[in-house]
């Protein structure tokens, strides 16, 4: 059973028509709708392997209970909802599901509304803002199976990973799902549901994007780490993020002990700070990880490169003193507005405040929310305030980016934390050879990269920047007898910029047919040659897509080119 609880302000909701042929009857007053107002919503898909249904009702219950305490509502909505899952029970076994844990949550005195069965229907919601008001869960009932060795089918098997296709009839041609076919940079595979197969094209534009931030914070006095992708379970614990997060962990056993794949890079970089003794000279200590991080989330949420499973996140985290605070807050702020003008994004700015559900003491709360709204208001940015929604562990600035299709996307963050360095009991030694609490800056910049990736190509609708385009040029010859021409001017070219990332199509069909074809590619620069070229020694150039045909000198275009990579333009 796969189910999504979301802690709603209101949820209104309403039967159209009918979906199945044998269905539960309503009672009239429920066909014009309902709405239910501070309420948990369990969004609910019962699957077929859900065959033990007083055991997955037990579960369902917990489950609900355990939410329903953290955000303190006895009122409960359950509503059927199938697409989360492609392996649905039958429509009997699911309403029996619902309607026992319907009647056991009344009894222990719940205020419970369930969405009708069966039909087709509209809703509203408007959700809350706190961590825990979208949380995906899977339910499972555990099976005793026969020690017997596993039986297979490789063909069976073959045709189930070979089903992934993607159904491009309800989205638009910029989609980033589309045009990532087309530019052939990466694909998805059910049998690694929400994780990216980067193909060399796509490989290309995240090794540049990286390969731009480690060049930029190297500058700015950043070391880089790696850590480990599976870590013992007790160093989450420690962090907390077992509390808050053990639903969306990943875990594996090595040896009788239980180990989780990081959701997060944190833990794993302050393992490293406590590695060696540190002193006052050592701080403001800037280290940055791009690490890959997996968090379980149902199938039916996952969206292309918006929502996955396994994504790098570019972090960064700054231990510094009390007095470097404010000054390392502004660094990063222009950090953040350095990269973002580099895209052409706009951007405001939020300050989430402290969670009902937080770790610290008032007190540090108090200290940390200050010091965040001082550098704002130092700086003069204008900031909306987003109450309740700051980071478990301490206050947080977001940076919601638009993009040329003026959408808002939450990317950048910069989130204080006086909480951890207390709980991993983090030190230095200062100049009075006293020991002392770093403070403890997390902060991202392009956030998920690849969700970046997939808001760029939105953005940029798959014309990206010439030094990101994973073919910068492309060669066409106009008819056979220019093919040694277009080798020499392939060859000068490759000479004089030696990091460019040209290919060439030689085919023998039609000029149009090679230009529609390096169109789809959005391949920046397509240089043609014919006899006319070749005797006044130049280049036909067609520039990002626009019709009209610029011709160069091979010498000039070569200069133009060179200087717009090396620029990053």
């Amino acid at each position: 059973m796969k189910i999504i609880s979301l802690h709603a302000d209101y949820i209104r909701f309403k039967p159209l028509k009918k979906a199945l042929k044998k269905i539960e009857d309503l009672p009239e007053e429920e066909k014009s709708g309902s709405e239910v107002k501070e309420a948990l919503v369990i969004l609910a898909a019962v699957e077929k392997t859900d065959t033990n249904t007083a055991e997955v009702v037990k579960k369902l219950i917990e489950n609900i209970k355990e939410i329903a305490s953290q955000v303190k509502t006895s009122n409960i909505v359950l509503y059927p909802y199938a697409h989360l899952s492609s392996n649905l029970a039958s429509p009997e076994t699911a309403i029996k599901v619902l309607e026992e844990a319907e009647k056991i949550l009344k009894k222990e005195k719940f205020s419970v509304s369930r969405a009708p069965f069966g039909y087709y229907k509209e809703f509203e919601m408007k959700v809350k803002g706190h961590p825990l008001s979208e949380l995906s869960r899977e339910i499972k009932v555990d099976e005793v199976k026969d020690a017997e060795e596993e039986k297979y089918d490789s063909k069976r098997l073959l045709k189930e990973i070979s089903k992934t296709k993607l159904d491009a009839s309800r989205l638009k041609e910029n989609d980033h799902r589309i045009l990532g076919q087309q530019m052939d940079l990466y694909s998805f595979n059910e049998s690694a549901p929400g994780m990216v197969f980067w193909h060399n094209n796509g490989l290309i534009i995240r090794n540049e994007l990286i390969g731009f931030s480690r060049e930029i914070i190297k500058k700015e006095g950043y070391q880089e780490v790696s850590t480990p992708q599976i870590i013992d379970k007790k160093l989450w614990q420690i962090s907390g993020h077992w509390e808050k997060y053990r639903e969306n962990i990943f875990l594996t056993e090595y040896e009788n002990r239980e180990f989780a794949v990081k959701p997060m890079n944190c833990p794993g970089g302050i393992l490293i700070f406590k590695s060696s003794p540190k002193s006052y000279r050592d701080l403001p200590l800037r280290v940055a990880e791009f690490g890959i991080v997996h968090r379980q989330e149902l199938s039916g949420v996952l969206g292309g490169l918006f929502r996955v499973v396994q994504f790098i996140q570019d972090d960064a985290h700054v231990y510094c003193t009390e007095k470097q605070l404010e000054s390392e807050i502004e660094k990063i702020i222009g950090l953040i507005d350095f990269f973002y003008k580099k895209f052409n994004f706009q951007y405001r700015v939020e300050l989430s405040t402290r969670p009902e559900k937080r770790i610290g003491s008032d007190e540090i709360w108090d200290k940390a929310e200050d010091a965040l709204k001082k550098v704002l208001d130092k700086k003069k940015i204008k900031f909306k305030i987003n109450k309740g929604d700051g980071a478990f562990y301490g206050p947080k600035i977001d940076f919601h980016l638009k993009d040329s299709l003026n959408r808002e996307w939450q990317c950048a963050t910069i989130q204080l934390d006086f909480s951890m360095p207390e709980r991993f009991e983090l030190e230095y030694t200062d100049k009075d050879n006293k020991r002392k609490r770093p403070i403890m800056i997390h902060r991202a910049i392009y956030g998920s990269l690849e969700r970046f990736i997939g808001i760029l190509i939105e953005h940029y609708k798959g014309r990206l920047p010439t030094w990101l385009s994973p073919i910068q040029a492309r060669v066409l010859n106009f008819t056979d007898r220019n093919e040694n021409y277009a080798r020499k001017i392939i060859k000068e070219l490759e000479e004089k910029i030696p990091c460019l990332r040209l290919d060439y199509d030689f085919a023998k069909t039609t000029v149009q047919s090679k230009v529609k074809e390096a169109e789809l590619m959005k391949i920046p620069y397509i240089i043609v040659v014919g006899d006319r070229e070749e005797k006044e020694n130049t280049l036909a150039v067609r520039i990002k897509g626009d019709r009209k045909i610029q011709s160069f000198s091979v010498g000039d275009f070569t200069e133009k080119l060179k200087k717009e990579i090396e620029e990053r333009k």
